[in-house]
């Protein structure tokens, strides 16, 4: 029987696509993806043997998905494709109990945007990067300093959490008794990821009137810092709050994929003995490492464009407004670019990911987040190169765990297998 032409994909498709990823239907008739079927390599499978399908982002937004690298590659570059959410709301016409959105800091209106970006991209050089290498190098250092080295410790909250954030305070210039408002913050977005946002309003509101205070500072007496640059080189008539929002940005979107990062690539690591001895042999072999975890764990799951206008993505019409959502963990392991791509291998060659996304969003901190997996890998092979994974923790809350012990005593120490 010849397939009746008038029926759209989630009709004809979208009830057996549910069936094959376990998963609910919207109303719409379009399955419901979760962020747990965005790390599922079976899920993304059967994602992308389904092309660009429509789906619901958690049953709040429907779409378009692709988890094929050739098809994201276009989108991600594609003219067509750069237009608003159609939610869009700038953050100058926020009310101060909004502040805590996060939703606002990446759905913001075109020219915006494009004016924060270009305002941090223009600061957020290499050379900058480079420069703050030794004041990375001392936060790491004295992350693990305040770690009990011979007992088993979560690595997650002493290390991979903080160290981010320190790196993120140095790049700001923020005095050290002053970095509360910025855990507070950050620590709210990222409590664990996974879990539902639990940052307070008062902790948003606190943390915009001290940024407020500090860009005001910092006006008057200029540093050799992030926020002095940006306040030097800004455009708008409003650069006070362009400033504010540029920092909202950069805290939240350069703290958590970093931390999902230290987390996987530890474990993975670890998990690999030859690869975790073989950093501390070999130093200029990590660069090489740090891409293959970029790709393997993909520390960022979507990136997303809408259409600013009448466009077709593999034969998919698209109207203006419509979201088109790249699957970034599965288009690093697509089968048709990478061999073995559910293989970790840190010999892979050529390896063009795109865990940075690409095109006009690509990621603004990609130097800095690869300088700090640099020097905390590099760091922790170095001083604790019999590090282990060990048994689960004693935690009530839930939380994920990187259970580890940095200098076992390898005889007595109850390593994990």
């Amino acid at each position: 029987m010849q397939e009746d032409p008038f029926i759209t994909p989630s009709e004809s498709n979208g009830s057996g696509l549910a069936d094959a990823l376990g998963a609910a239907l919207c109303p719409a008739g379009s399955p419901v993806i979760s962020a747990e079927m965005l790390r599922n390599p079976k899920a993304l499978s059967v994602l992308r043997d389904a092309g660009v399908t429509q789906v619901s982002l958690g049953g709040g937004e429907n779409g378009w998905m692709t988890t094929r690298y050739a098809t994201a590659s276009a989108v991600l570059v594609k003219t067509g494709l750069r237009g608003e959410h159609p939610m869009a709301g700038s953050m100058r016409t926020a009310a101060q109990e909004e502040v805590c959105d996060e939703e606002q800091l990446f759905f913001l209106p075109t020219d915006e945007h494009t004016r924060l970006r270009r305002m941090i991209s223009r600061q957020l050089t290499h050379r900058r990067v480079a420069g703050l290498a030794e004041r990375i190098q001392r936060e790491a250092d004295q992350l693990l300093d305040s770690i009990p080295h011979s007992e088993p410790v979560d690595l997650i909250q002493s290390f991979c959490r903080p160290f981010p954030v320190a790196v993120l305070c140095e790049l700001l210039d923020i005095p050290a008794p002053e970095r509360r408002y910025i855990r507070n913050y950050v620590y709210g977005w990222v409590a664990e990821y996974g879990e539902a946002s639990l940052v307070t309003k008062s902790a948003g509101i606190e943390l915009a009137d001290y940024l407020k205070t500090l860009i005001a500072a910092r006006g008057e007496a200029p540093g050799d810092d992030l926020i002095t640059a940006m306040l030097r080189t800004g455009e708008s008539d409003s650069l006070d709050e362009d400033v504010l929002s540029a920092i909202r940005l950069l805290l939240v979107a350069g703290h958590r994929p970093v931390t999902r990062l230290l987390t996987e690539g530890i474990e993975i690591l670890l998990e690999r003995r030859e690869e975790w001895e073989r950093i501390k042999q070999d130093p200029e072999r990590l660069s090489q490492v740090i891409e293959e975890l970029l790709r393997y764990v993909t520390p960022t799951t979507l990136s997303s464009r809408y259409a600013s206008e009448d466009t077709v993505v593999e034969d998919v019409p698209l109207g203006p407004g419509t979201g088109i959502h790249c699957a970034l963990a599965g288009v690093n392991r697509d089968p048709e670019k990478f061999e073995h791509p559910n293989t970790f291998d840190p010999n892979r060659t050529a390896n063009h990911h795109l865990a940075f996304g690409l095109g006009h969003k690509h990621c603004l901190g990609a130097a800095l987040a690869r300088a700090e997996i640099d020097i905390a890998l590099s760091t922790l092979a170095t001083r604790f190169p019999h590090a282990v994974l060990t048994e689960k923790l004693s935690d009530e809350s839930g939380r994920r765990q990187l259970p580890v012990v940095l200098a076992p005593d390898l005889p007595t120490c109850p390593v994990r297998h």
